[in-house]
């Protein structure tokens, strides 16, 4: 069987090449520019972009199953060409909001494109399951990143998110791709608790000896602070908006257990993982 991985240079999409290298199978990305992206030396990878029909179809042939991180374009050059070609299946990465509505509804970015994009694969008729994954653990970075002063600032410390880990959202597709018999519709991905910016501090206090203490920051002083300068404001909203109260009526699933066989890694194990970081 030979399966593409799209955005494979990314954080999720690399650990996707990592589950389904060695496995028996024929592993292929395809990416913008090879020259600067590593892989194992078994797998192939081809140049080209998700948006042009063309590249798609080149990487596409031959494939019998893909895992799609959509392109600017919502995966919908993608979805076209995977159902002209018959795909026999795709794991799309895509997002809680795709099911839970924030408080700007279709105009927060993140949730519309991820319904388009699940709308796309499924109007063009491709065999598809959808992993919604709730916020990732390193979204604390945003933060916690540069606190030498160990206070972290955010918007919202005390809004309760079922964050993931990276790992298991990559695991999770692994297992739909390697399955003998892919279990298609939706699953809701998420870490085994509920836990606030002010939780994920007490977690890292302690590491490398240091000890972090959370403080309120507006949600414009964020937008002003942790975003490039010139963002839109629609953007900046839209991503708040995930990590706010409105995010907080996820709850854990059994998402990651059900496919792969394992509970869902904590965020003390990212943590621990990614001390340097901090």
């Amino acid at each position: 069987m030979k399966i593409l991985v799209t955005g494979a240079t990314g954080t999720v999409g690399g650990h996707v090449v990592r589950h389904l290298t060695g496995r028996g199978h024929e592993v292929r990305v395809l990416v913008r520019d090879p020259a600067g992206a590593t892989f194992p030396a078994d797998v192939e990878v081809v140049r080209g972009d998700l948006t042009d029909a063309e590249d798609v179809r080149r990487a596409l042939d031959g494939v019998d199953r893909a895992f799609l991180n959509m392109a600017d374009d919502n995966g919908a050059v993608f979805a076209q060409v995977a159902g002209e070609v018959g795909l026999g299946h795709v794991v799309l990465l895509s997002s809680f909001t795709a099911e839970h509505p924030l408080p700007s509804g279709d105009q927060n970015i993140i949730a519309a494109r991820h319904k388009v994009g699940e709308r796309a694969l499924t109007e063009a008729g491709v065999p598809s399951t959808f992993l919604r994954a709730a916020g990732f653990d390193y979204n604390i970075l945003m933060w916690a990143a540069g606190a030498t002063d160990g206070v972290i600032r955010a918007p919202y410390p005390d809004a309760k998110l079922p964050i993931v880990h990276p790992e298991d959202i990559a695991a999770s597709a692994a297992a739909v791709l390697l399955s003998e018999d892919p279990a298609g519709g939706v699953y809701t991905i998420t870490g085994p608790e509920k836990l606030s910016v002010r939780d994920q501090a007490r977690v890292l206090s302690g590491l490398n000896g240091k000890d972090f203490r959370v403080e309120t920051m507006t949600e414009e002083e964020a937008k002003s602070s942790k975003f490039p300068e010139g963002t839109p404001d629609f953007v900046t909203t839209s991503v708040l908006e995930t990590m706010s109260p409105a995010a907080s009526v996820l709850d854990p699933t059994g998402g990651v257990e059900a496919l792969t066989g394992h509970a869902p890694r904590t965020f003390g194990d990212w943590a621990n993982e990614n001390k340097e970081a901090f």
